[in-house]
C-alpha cells in the first residue's frame, strides 16, 4: 500500500485528476491526530483507581499465589462514547510504558 497522495499518477486511468477527492472535503475530515478526548477529574480518578486495584491483584497472583485472591468488582456500566474513550486512554498508557521500558533497556545498554 503506498500512502503518497501522488505516487499511483498515470498508471492505469489516464484521467487521475477526475477521481481525486475535492480538496474542500479533505478539509472537512478531521486527521486522526486532530482527534483529541479528555476524560474528566473524576474519570480519571475513577481510572487510576482502577489501576491500582488491579496492580494489587497482579501482585498478589505474582508474588504470593498461595493467598486467595480478593473478590473483584463487577465492571463498570459504560456509555459506548464513555468505553471507546477508555479503551484509547488504556492504549496510550500501554504504549507509552512500552516507550519507557525501550528507553530503560536502550540506558542499560540490553
Amino acid at each position: 500500500m503506498n500512502n503518497h497522495a501522488d505516487a499511483n499518477r498515470g498508471v492505469g486511468n489516464q484521467n487521475a485528476n477526475e477521481s481525486q477527492i475535492d480538496p474542500h472535503i479533505l478539509r472537512l475530515i478531521p486527521r486522526p491526530r486532530d482527534v483529541t478526548f479528555r476524560l474528566t477529574e473524576e474519570q480519571l480518578q475513577l481510572m487510576y483507581f482502577t489501576w491500582a486495584g488491579a496492580r494489587i491483584c497482579m501482585r498478589q497472583e505474582l508474588y504470593q499465589p498461595e493467598v486467595p485472591l480478593q473478590p473483584r468488582p463487577q465492571p463498570l456500566v459504560l456509555s459506548e462514547v464513555m468505553r471507546a474513550m477508555i479503551v484509547v486512554w488504556i492504549a496510550r498508557e500501554h504504549r507509552i510504558y512500552e516507550m519507557e521500558m525501550q528507553e530503560l533497556e536502550r540506558l542499560l545498554g540490553l
